[in-house]
């Protein structure tokens, strides 16, 4: 039987933890009623828009619903897209102590992660007020394949810059 090799314990573990603490934010998250986790996104997207009024200096601008909403659209895709970025990015390194080849470690974090938001979809099912859409799980998925091409890419300038 073939034993897998794994070259540096502490990365591995503190890579693993992280993409368990990752998988439990994304669960947290995913638990919210529509109503808790459409008043979070709602304030986080008033802030926001509050932020960008002030930083270009249109003082006494107003946005209009239309403003709001799309504004809100683009936190909750956003959300979805950044936190499998993430995610994607710890597994790739956690995959990436047990084996060297770039092709199976693109592979390997890429199902991970995009199995996992499968799961979060069919989770999101069954929690009050919310669904399961594949819209959602293709955003999860894009951010997944750019946090595991965004790791692999520091992966290699990192070891280049070693020799």
């Amino acid at each position: 039987m073939n034993r897998i090799k794994i070259e540096n314990k502490f990365a591995f573990v503190f890579w693993l933890l992280a993409t368990l603490c990752c998988m439990g934010a994304i669960y947290y998250f995913s638990s919210q009623p529509s109503e808790i986790s459409g008043n979070m996104s709602g304030s986080l997207t008033r802030n926001i828009i509050r932020v960008f009024i002030r930083l270009f200096r249109y003082e006494g601008y107003e946005a209009s619903e239309r403003v709001i909403d799309t504004a809100h659209f683009l936190v909750r895709k956003g959300a979805h897209f950044f936190i499998f970025f993430v995610l994607a990015f710890c597994v790739t390194n956690t995959v990436r102590q047990i084996t060297n080849s770039k092709k199976h470690i693109f592979w390997i974090a890429l199902c991970i992660s995009s199995f996992y938001a499968v799961t979060d979809e069919l989770h999101q099912y069954f929690v009050p007020g919310r669904a399961a859409m594949w819209q959602d799980w293709m955003i999860d998925t894009l951010g997944a394949l750019f946090g595991v091409i965004f790791a692999l890419c520091l992966f290699r300038k990192n070891k280049t810059n070693v020799h």
